[in-house]
């Protein structure tokens, strides 16, 4: 028991000593800085700045070996937006002792300036010709807009670009040059995209075809088209041409063939007959009069003619098969029967179908009411819904019972004309002193400025009023 309690007392005394050898220890110590960084740090310019871990430890000068943690108090604040040197400040202290350290940072500028390209897809440059430049910008973090400062050059079938900034700092990029032709060559008329042209005067054309790289290509323009100027009407031209590069081009021109005077259709009916032929002769002898036959099929052996007129340029049309109107007119189908008996004649002739036809007595005839009420209504209708155009006409020569001469014909004729600016003239090949009228009329009408027209689909139709 005695024991015990002595050593207990050793015990007691050794903790007091321990305490106070550890005062003393303690008391004489430093402090140091374990710094986890370099202590002269760089930074970029404008980069954010995160400071590096410091601790602190208090060591006694006895047992150096022996060492305490102390807290760190950090002094600084890095303007990573100024240049130069900063630093930071720690301090780390006890009751009895304080210690400082620094770490310095220094901000500098290393970063180029970024050149930023205007770039269009759709831009090149022609070959051969100088590099036209698109657009550019540079920007400096420090130094900001440096534009102005750009530098290029072209190397290789390259733009290089170069900028500096205030710290030396040199910036580059390049751009590829595209070097190529997109553009077809362009063509220009000089009198227009729409012309017009007196009628048997001689059309002269005009345009030219300029490209961006090859120059003047007017020699390569191919034309598709052909005005005949002995024909009223309107007449598309189609230009095509290419440059090197294969870029094409087209371009339409319409020219409209006018007359100061009129036009005269001349239509002639019941034929062809003894005296077509003289009648087609006659025609032969102006290259740009032509004429419109309505023909029927009671002279057989005359038939070759239709063919004869029908090759040199004159318009063919149905009149009638037997031109006998108690057949015709007695009813609807008897009509289109005969009409496609003569329709089949033509195509033996021609090759081809006609759409023009003239109703015997015209639209406007009342015989019809003989033989059924109301047929010549219903078939005006039917053919236009077969995609036929009938004509009438609004000068008569008078050879259809009026009168047998040749020159009361001619007259009729020109003054009849002379009433429109479009005449459809209404004779008969089968009459041979209209046949003798006809030379005259053409001379006179030529010499008075008027041009002699085939019918087709789009003329004139100078309908009668229906009266059946």
């Amino acid at each position: 028991m005695k024991k015990t309690r002595i050593l207990a007392i050793i015990a007691i005394v050794l903790a007091i000593l321990t305490g106070y050898l550890a005062t003393i220890v303690f008391d004489l110590y430093t402090i140091r800085f374990d710094m986890r960084g370099q202590r002269e740090v760089i930074r970029e310019y404008g980069e954010p700045y995160e400071d590096p871990e410091v601790k602190a430890y208090a060591h006694p000068m006895l047992m150096p070996f022996l060492r305490k943690e102390i807290y760190v108090d950090r002094f600084f604040h890095v303007d990573v937006n100024k240049m130069g040197e900063q630093e930071v400040e720690y301090h780390a202290k006890t009751a009895k002792r304080e210690g400082k350290a620094t770490r310095k940072v220094i901000v500098e500028d290393h970063t180029p300036p970024e050149i930023t390209l205007v770039a269009d897809p759709d831009y090149y440059t022609l070959p051969g010709h100088e590099y036209v430049e698109e657009g550019f910008s540079a920007f400096d973090r420090l130094d900001g807009d440096v534009s102005d400062k750009v530098e290029s050059r072209i190397e290789n079938d390259k733009v290089i670009y170069t900028v500096t900034d205030a710290h030396g700092n040199t910036g580059t990029t390049e751009r590829e040059i595209v070097y190529d032709d997109r553009k077809g060559p362009v063509i220009s008329f000089d009198d227009g995209d729409y012309v017009k042209c007196m009628v048997n005067s001689t059309y002269n054309d005009k345009y030219k075809a300029v490209d961006d790289l090859d120059g003047d290509v007017t020699d390569k323009v191919k034309v598709e088209g052909k005005v005949d100027t002995g024909t009223l009407g309107v007449y598309t031209l189609k230009y095509t041409v290419s440059d090197s590069y294969g870029n094409e081009t087209t371009a339409e021109k319409k020219v409209e063939v006018i007359t100061n005077q009129g036009v005269i259709y001349l239509t002639f009916d019941d034929g062809p007959s003894a005296y077509t032929s003289r009648l087609l002769d006659v025609l032969d002898k102006y290259k740009n009069v032509k004429v419109t036959f309505f023909v029927i099929g009671v002279v057989p052996s005359a038939y070759g003619n239709i063919k004869r007129a029908f090759n040199a340029g004159h318009a063919i049309g149905v009149h009638s098969l037997t031109h006998d109107y108690s057949k015709i007119y007695s009813s609807d189908q008897a009509f289109w029967d005969d009409f496609e008996a003569m329709e089949n004649i033509i195509v033996q002739q021609t090759g081809q179908r006609t759409k023009l036809f003239r109703f015997p007595g015209g639209s406007s005839n009342t015989v019809s009411w003989n033989y059924n009420t109301g047929i010549m209504t219903r078939l005006a209708q039917q053919s236009k819904d077969k995609g036929l155009v009938y004509f009438d006409w609004n000068v008569e020569s008078g050879d259809a019972g009026r009168t047998t001469d040749t020159n009361e014909v001619y007259r009729n004729i020109i003054n009849g004309v002379q009433y429109y600016k479009t005449s459809v003239v209404l004779c008969h090949d089968s009459k041979s002193y209209t046949v003798d009228a006809i030379e005259d009329v053409i001379i006179w009408g030529l010499n008075n400025g008027y041009t002699f027209q085939a019918l087709n689909e789009n003329s004139f139709t100078a309908h009668h009023g229906i009266n059946n």
